[in-house]
């Protein structure tokens, strides 16, 4: 569904030894795709000038939205998503814990579904690929997160 990237402000051989955990057959995370701190000139901030694609058709997921100033609309904050430890002394990683998410609830999986929605938005209507744009669509599906649940103060 998704041409992806890993962009971490992490080093070039971290960035590289994260794809060969996540995808040791290198189907997904293609060299040419991987950015790290060694590739940018900021230090503090990440922006989508490394990434090959419109500005309205990519979509970010990252833990930390300090570092999108200029692109919070493609942005999808997520949780960490901690298979190794993280240095949490009390929080076990699910790789101590010998176990993963459950492939219906968890970090990935919500993040899957909100992913899923913003494709089948995008490609709705084959006619109008030109004009659909991956902000809106967040904003859409946003905008639907509170709809029927009410406040009492």
């Amino acid at each position: 569904m998704f041409e992806l990237y890993i962009y971490t402000m992490g080093s070039r051989c971290y960035a590289e030894e994260v794809a060969m955990l996540l995808d040791p057959k290198c189907q997904y995370f293609v060299k040419s795709r991987i950015i790290s701190r060694d590739d940018s000139k900021q230090t503090q901030k990440k922006s989508l000038d490394l990434v090959l694609g419109q500005e309205r058709g990519i979509v970010i997921l990252d833990d930390t939205e300090s570092v999108w100033n200029e692109h919070k609309d493609n942005l999808i904050v997520m949780g960490k998503y901690n298979y190794f430890r993280d240095g949490e002394i009390n929080k076990r990683s699910f790789s101590e814990k010998k176990t993963d998410e459950s492939e219906t609830n968890g970090v990935l999986a919500n993040v899957l579904g909100v992913l899923r929605q913003v494709h089948g938005f995008f490609f709705e209507d084959p006619t109008n690929l030109g004009g659909q744009d991956a902000r809106t669509l967040l904003r859409k599906i946003r905008g639907r997160i509170l709809i029927g649940v009410y406040f009492i103060l």
